[in-house]
């Protein structure tokens, strides 16, 4: 079984290279680059891709390398599958050349099958081995080349380390460190997969496709159960950090921080059963890196809120949406010490995983209700658009935790719960807006930018007069959730 991580360089300069071949770690330096080219087969039909096949033949230096991967996973740019490797005479294709059991069974049913060239690679590879701290080693592999399919080309700009013997956890480490130091990012897609995307053979976004929720047994152990859905949560931040780099977009950045959120919520529900603090760091840079993108957030919900209000007065809405614009993006997205923090979680789980002598079932349930007392109580006493935002804080976790582990209560009790707890997020969310609203066009309302001063007015007005409507709400909501069934009632 292959066990790699995929590194997408994000960075194409001159400099960025450098940096890479020249890192300590990644013993480079005194390595000459060997030529690769690769021609990946499959029938016009697409055959082989439909039984989860992959079938390439590389030239590696002088030798000719058949290839055969089968169906594996894929995911926070952790790629296990299985893998035949055979040595051939040229870059004709032969199935018949796999005379391992499993892997001529699987491709018996297409020995007759004519195949042609769907995908071709051209790169230069520098490659070396590293010992890891557990003794094992990593096969580093940096690619730099392109990929031709239907006429159509795209860059290869990637570094891939391989686990040759060890621990996979020291994989992880080593990617955390190289992801913090230089411009990388974890990718979930293989070459053949970029490949296949170019040539329109599969869907335009790359992660349109996510894994299904896997289900949870009420007697497992907490621990257990706990260390498994955070190695998740977090694999699933670390495909929306590379679903984010690859397209800055609003919905994409919105995305991402949503799923570093639901990490967050459900790391400080398992603080209990992290009895040697060990994920402490992690909670820290999680937390140092979602308040740093804070200022993002507030002015892409400014704009939105903006064009609304635009349109509806029919305002130009350019020079203050510019002005918005202009300020969320000074914000460095940090997607390095994000990712960095997200695969040391990983790494640590992977080692050791959260000890509990109580099954999930008990556990989740006793600390649900901990907070929902709690939640009760710091919703009895508040007033101020502070208390509404640490009241939302506790919102949200609690929500998310649900959201995380609503396969313990398959009725319609958690659904019901959850949409009133939207509710309660989005209307107290409406409070928050109009206080940072005020943080942040202030100064402009009053500066001597008449334009935009007078913009920046009208925006402050609609959302006070906003948030009078979201606090009435909100107490409709909040007594409703006091008398709504909880599912582990």
């Amino acid at each position: 079984m292959e066990q790699e991580l995929k590194l997408r360089i994000l960075d194409p300069s001159a400099a960025a290279w450098e940096k890479i071949t020249q890192y300590p770690l990644l013993a480079l330096g005194a390595i000459s680059p060997l030529p690769f080219h690769a021609l990946y087969y499959d029938s016009q039909e697409g055959m082989l891709q439909r039984a989860k096949l992959a079938y390439r033949v590389r030239r590696e230096g002088q030798a000719w390398v058949a290839t055969l991967k089968a169906e594996g996973h894929s995911t926070g740019g952790l790629h296990q599958r299985p893998e035949w490797n055979v040595t051939v005479s040229s870059s004709e294709p032969d199935l018949t050349v796999f005379s391992e059991s499993e892997a001529a069974t699987r491709l018996a049913p297409f020995l007759e099958t004519p195949l042609q060239v769907i995908l071709e690679t051209r790169f230069e590879r520098r490659e070396s081995r590293v010992n890891g701290a557990d003794g094992g080693q990593i096969l580093v592999a940096l690619d730099r080349g392109e990929m031709r399919a239907q006429g159509l080309r795209a860059p290869i700009l990637e570094l891939e380390l391989e686990l040759v013997s060890g621990d996979a956890a020291t994989m992880l480490e080593m990617g955390a460190v190289l992801c913090r130091d230089l411009p990388l990012l974890p990718d979930d897609e293989s070459k053949m997969s970029r490949g296949l995307r170019l040539a329109g053979l599969l869907p335009s976004d790359p992660h349109a496709m996510r894994d299904k929720i896997p289900p949870l047994h009420r007697r497992d152990s907490a621990g257990r159960v706990l260390s498994h859905l955070l190695i998740r949560q977090s694999q699933q931040a670390l495909t929306e950090a590379m679903r984010h780099a690859s397209a800055d977009t609003p919905e994409h950045f919105h995305q991402l921080r949503k799923s570093v959120r639901s990490l967050r919520a459900l790391l400080h529900f398992c603080r209990p059963l992290d009895h040697a603090n060990r994920l402490a760091g992690i909670r820290q840079a999680l937390a140092r890196w979602f308040h740093a993108q804070n200022i993002r957030r507030d002015h892409e919900v400014l704009t939105a809120y903006w064009e609304t209000l635009a349109q509806e007065t029919e305002t130009e809405a350019r020079p203050l949406r510019h002005w918005l614009a202009a300020q969320g993006a000074r914000v460095d997205a940090q997607h390095g010490q994000l990712a960095a923090a997200l695969l040391q979680l990983w790494a640590i789980l992977l080692r050791e995983e959260l000890q509990s002598d109580q099954d999930v079932q008990d556990y989740v349930e006793r600390h649900l209700q901990r907070q929902d007392r709690k939640l009760a109580a710091a919703g009895d006493h508040v007033k101020t658009a502070t208390d509404f935002h640490a009241l939302r804080i506790r919102i949200k976790n609690w929500r998310y935790v649900i959201l995380a582990l609503g396969a313990l209560w398959p009725s319609k009790d958690s659904k019901t719960l959850l949409k009133l707890l939207a509710a309660l997020q989005e209307t107290s969310g409406g409070v928050h807006d109009a206080d940072m609203a005020r943080q942040h066009l202030t100064g402009l309302a009053t500066s001597r930018k008449h334009g935009l001063a007078f913009h920046a007015g009208m925006l402050m007005g609609y959302l006070h007069a906003r948030e009078s409507r979201q606090r009435k709400k909100f107490r409709k909501h909040w007594k409703q959730l006091e008398s709504a069934p909880r599912p582990w009632g």
